[in-house]
């Protein structure tokens, strides 16, 4: 596609007439720039329509912000099809492919808009294949239950989901997530007829209650590697585990690698989602900005970090699960980008004590293919890959596409303790 007068006539018009964007464009009242290789467009946007546009507009020309980009990336991002880290907005900015000057706080407000003005440009270029929804089921196996965890004196009030019976897998959300990112694990019929799956929400997050004996408004309950790896630990013993397998997806991949360091002995196995040791960044107080909905951008973001091929329905379930409290998902992030930022942690972690599996999605730009595969490196003995089409979110994105991955893994797991 060329990016030009007429194009951006066309991408106007498609965005003032799709009812998504006028839905997620409420309220959205402001102007900004693209900038190509040769030509700006500044777009004066009221409740979410674009009421003018303005061609090369001078250094007097009202504009929030300003997004920069060669030609070829803007083409990338409006391809059917985008190639990983040119697939968002955010992540063309996040992989510097993209420059971004003026108001961050209104991009963000805006992310989940700008999110569906970009599909409602690639819509101009062509048709994608999408996956069918994955399978409805009449009756669904999972059972939600409650079991009291005690770390250091306080009291937990845990939910999680449960089904199957057999080897037990400990299922860890992503960051100011729920245990529902793991709802295709849960009712996959053949993997339960030999694994326990056990899905559980982390306090404060989902349907479990905030901790008993703190007040989670008052401090900061900052997620550390000591606290987490105990909680893990004494989660299994409260559900009285034995050996389980675990496996977590971004703040749970490298929690997976925090408990091959400190509790190596306790597991059969982990595996780490879009997680590597060290992580970093993300850590801000965006988060808790009273001037931007969290809860509303985050679709924005999380289009940003899933890869763009997904089922309508998988789309949708990830878009919405993000549904601790922002201060939540900020304490959440200390983890990633703090508490992990150490660059000697490799070298503390023996993959011999315990098998250790280290997975990257594709369209990842948070903890991307090469920083995993590096990670795993620094560790040694570690099973690593890369896994095609997928994001952040792999067990969540499109389970048939993880689920081989998943099967191999813990058919080697079992191998492994055999021997």
């Amino acid at each position: 596609m060329q990016l030009d007068n007429a194009w951006i006539e066309r991408w106007v018009s498609a965005i003032n007439a799709d009812p998504a964007c006028a839905n997620t464009g409420r309220g959205f009242d402001g102007s900004f720039t693209l900038a190509a290789s040769a030509q700006r467009w500044t777009f004066h946007v009221r409740d979410g329509r674009i009421e003018s546009t303005v061609v090369d507009g001078g250094p007097l020309e009202p504009s929030a912000f300003t997004l920069s980009a060669a030609d070829a990336v803007w083409a990338d991002l409006f391809a059917p099809e985008p190639p990983p880290m040119g697939h968002a907005v955010f992540a063309a900015i996040a992989t510097g492919n993209m420059s971004f000057e003026g108001d961050m706080r209104l991009l963000f407000q805006q992310m989940a808009t700008l999110s569906h003005w970009v599909l409602a440009g690639r819509a101009l270029n062509g048709t994608a294949p999408v996956p069918a929804d994955p399978e409805w089921h009449e009756h669904w196996q999972a059972v939600g239950r409650y079991v009291n965890v005690t770390v250091d004196g306080c009291r937990h009030k845990v939910f999680y989901f449960e089904a199957g019976e057999g080897i037990p897998l400990l299922c860890q959300h992503t960051a100011g997530n729920e245990n529902r990112q793991w709802r295709h694990l849960l009712e996959d019929r053949e993997l339960t007829k030999h694994y326990r799956v056990i899905a559980y929400d982390l306090p404060s997050h989902g349907k479990s209650d905030p901790p008993y004996d703190r007040d989670f408004f008052t401090e900061d309950h900052l997620l550390t590697a000591d606290w987490i790896t105990r909680f893990v630990v004494a989660l299994a013993d409260a559900l009285k585990l034995d050996h389980p397998v675990f496996i977590g997806c971004s703040i749970g991949g490298v929690i997976a690698a925090h408990l091959a360091e400190r509790f190596p002995e306790r597991f059969r196995g982990l595996v780490g989602l879009a997680g590597a040791v060290p992580t970093y960044g993300f850590f801000h107080d965006w988060w808790i900005d009273p001037a931007v909905n969290v809860n509303q951008m985050v679709a924005g973001l999380m289009d940003a970090v899933t890869a763009p091929g997904l089922s309508r329905a998988d789309r949708q379930m990830n878009r919405i699960m993000q549904s601790a409290h922002p201060r939540a998902l900020r304490n959440d992030l200390y983890f990633w980008g703090v508490e992990n930022a150490d660059p000697e942690r490799a070298a503390r972690i023996d993959a011999a004590k315990v098998p250790l599996y280290l997975y990257a999605g594709q369209y990842d730009f948070t903890c991307p293919p090469e920083h995993v595969e590096a990670s795993a490196r620094a560790i040694g003995g570690v099973h690593y890959e890369m896994l095609e089409g997928l994001g952040h979110f792999p067990m969540s994105e499109d389970y048939a596409r993880f689920r081989p991955a998943l099967m191999r893994t813990l058919a080697d797991i079992e191998e492994r303790r055999a021997g």
